[in-house]
């Protein structure tokens, strides 16, 4: 998802990136078309292979949206896929439905089904998610066993007749066929448009830094139910086309199908647009390639699946990758970090709104108590004024409650008792991304950023609510010419902000390959870019070596001069002081003290519980 890479590429080819994009295209689509029609004629024993390899592609792309994206891994796409089988068979032959009006119903139905599990099981993750998942596939498993009158219990039902072509377009071939191809096409498309859109940057930070996408606005749970029922929606149409094929039994759809679907993700590769689908080519086709003795069979395929999980983590297609990548071009050499030298351009964001400084509260904390479960109280009675435009310091030590106090104003915690205000509006019920609309954002004391973007990709998460539609525009972004134009925009901000705060020369590269001040100065920037009123900094200048901690005061500082008001949490006295207006001293949950950088160096008592003396 860089522009300037694809235009690089394009005009290394003599012609312009769109021209290219497009040609490329069209050279696919035509041949998945041309591959589709040979198919279509082919015998029907051949035909089957290829359609139960392209239904259960599907339902392995429907479980990657949500495993490879979201770091989701769900148990329960056999369910889904029960559910669109069932429905089709029991309504198209018992009741004479329509089976193309089947199909809306069927996605419809199995998309809420997703949602309303997806809004019970997403309060658990990890294992816990994965378990919830596989008891509603285990229960609507045991359901199609026994509702025999419905269902035909374990013989069960045979599935209904696809509708022919008409006359006119016989000679095309197998009609189902044709619609398969077509399903598998669009969920492909799907996939690549989302992977190719802003939002794809949003979806793998809630997956590995989900309080930075909240901070950025995201509405992180209401995203992943959505995610969860679009796949569940995906794998009920693999089940309407599934239905097409022979017998409904419910051995088709229990959790072992889960599982071997999880198997074709791991395989192909998870997280990519094509490697579901090669997973579910090895393990569709394996029976047929290796057909020995059934148990052997079986014994061969789970140590074959073993072995390329275990040795090829990343699956076939990161292997294809790694393979072809000295073949593309060669990586570029590090950049010099120059960020930090003497030369360094001092950042500078939009000015925020409104009066950049004076005697007006634009952020208040009124009696602020919390506790973590039946424990002592973390924070008593914590009173806070911060005046638009200043830089507001917080010290104290360890375990004084500096951390929760930030994370209390930023919404990543509720109060128990007492009121947050962010420009006079109280928000302590509020959660972090309806802050962020308000113009508060944060960083945070280890960074949160996706190692697997870039530090462009990561900073553009900073502009999620400044950009309409991100999500809404996501399924066809790179087809709309707002989208392209937007993305474009998005991509030149994030990067000139990252030039800003001295870290242009690495905007290109992953965020798992840069140094640490590098990635500090990354975090800094996804903040920035948005333009921000407030800005929440958690130790920014922790592991920072001093020449990079000069650097950063000289952000901070021209920051201040653009209006942007600063709440600092900081153990480094010599590197706060002279940047704060205000400072404020907590110890053991309480405020101590609350004046000038010169008032609390030379007070006494915070001299003896924070300075040591």
């Amino acid at each position: 998802m860089n522009p300037t890479t694809d235009q690089a590429s394009a005009t290394a080819k003599g012609l312009p990136a769109g021209s290219w994009r497009a040609a490329a295209l069209l050279a696919v689509v035509a041949a998945y078309l041309l591959a589709t029609a040979y198919i279509a004629q082919s015998d029907l024993g051949f035909q089957s292979l290829v359609l139960v390899t392209a239904v259960f592609g599907i339902l392995a792309i429907s479980l990657d949206l949500v495993a490879g994206m979201l770091g989701l891994y769900s148990l329960g796409q056999g369910g889904f896929f029960g559910i669109g089988a069932y429905m089709t068979t029991i309504l198209a032959n018992d009741q004479g439905w329509n089976v193309f009006g089947l199909l809306v119903l069927v996605l419809v139905v199995a998309g809420l089904a997703g949602v309303a599990v997806g809004a019970m099981s997403l309060r658990v993750s990890g294992l816990y998610f994965a378990i919830t998942t596989f008891i509603f596939t285990l229960v609507l498993t045991v359901l199609a066993t026994d509702m025999v009158n419905v269902t035909g219990g374990l013989q069960g039902l045979l599935g209904p007749a696809f509708p022919d072509f008409p006359d006119a377009l016989q000679w095309l071939g197998t009609p189902l066929v044709w619609c398969t191809m077509t399903g598998l096409l669009l969920c492909l498309v799907l996939v690549w448009n989302i992977r190719h859109s802003p939002f794809y940057p949003i979806l793998l930070s809630i997956r590995d830094a989900e309080p930075f996408a909240e901070a950025a606005g995201a509405r992180t749970a209401a995203i992943k139910v959505g995610v969860f029922g679009v796949s569940a929606a995906i794998a009920g149409g693999a089940g309407w086309l599934f239905s097409f094929l022979g017998v409904v039994s419910p051995s088709q759809f229990d959790w072992s199908v889960s599982l071997n679907v999880l198997v074709m993700v791991l395989i192909g590769g998870i997280n990519t647009t094509i490697g579901p689908v090669i997973g579910a080519m090895f393990v569709s086709m394996f029976p047929n390639v290796v057909n020995i003795n059934p148990w052997l069979q079986e014994i061969v395929y789970g140590a074959l699946s073993i072995l390329a999980i275990t040795l090829l983590p990343d699956g076939i297609v990161g292997v294809a990758k790694r393979i072809l990548a000295p073949l593309i071009g060669r990586s570029a050499p590090a950049p010099e970090i120059v960020a930090f030298g003497e030369t360094s351009s001092p950042a500078i964001v939009p000015a925020p709104a409104g009066p950049t400084s004076g005697d007006e509260i634009i952020v208040e904390c009124r009696g602020i108590e919390f506790g973590y479960g039946l424990g002592p109280k973390v924070l008593r009675n914590v009173d806070l004024a911060v005046r638009r435009g200043h830089i507001h310091g917080l010290i104290g030590p360890n375990g004084s409650g500096k951390s929760t106090l930030a994370n209390v104003i930023s919404g990543r915690l509720t109060p128990h008792a007492g009121a947050v205000l962010v420009k006079g509006k109280r928000v302590d019920g509020m959660p972090a991304s309806s802050r962020s609309r308000l113009g508060l954002r944060r960083t945070f004391q280890a960074a949160q950023l996706v190692k697997e973007l870039t530090l462009t990709q990561n900073v553009m998460v900073g502009l999620f609510d400044r950009v309409p539609g991100i999500v809404r525009r996501a399924a066809l972004w790179p087809m709309l010419p707002s989208g392209r134009r937007d993305l474009a925009a998005m991509h030149r901000r994030s990067v000139d902000t990252l030039a800003l705060v001295g870290a242009g020369e690495w905007s290109s590269r992953q965020v798992g390959n840069v140094p640490h001040g590098i990635e500090q100065l990354t975090q800094l920037a996804t903040v920035c870019v948005a333009g921000p009123d407030v800005i929440v900094l958690d130790e920014p200048a922790t592991g920072l070596s001093a020449k990079e901690v000069r650097h950063l005061a000289t952000i901070l500082a021209n920051l201040k001069t653009q209006g942007v008001t600063m709440i600092i949490i900081e153990h480094q006295t010599r590197f706060l002081f002279p940047l704060c207006d205000r400072v404020t001293v907590l110890n053991a949950g309480e405020v101590i003290l609350t004046g000038s950088a010169d008032e609390v160096r030379s007070d006494p008592v915070v001299r003896q519980v924070y300075l040591g003396e």
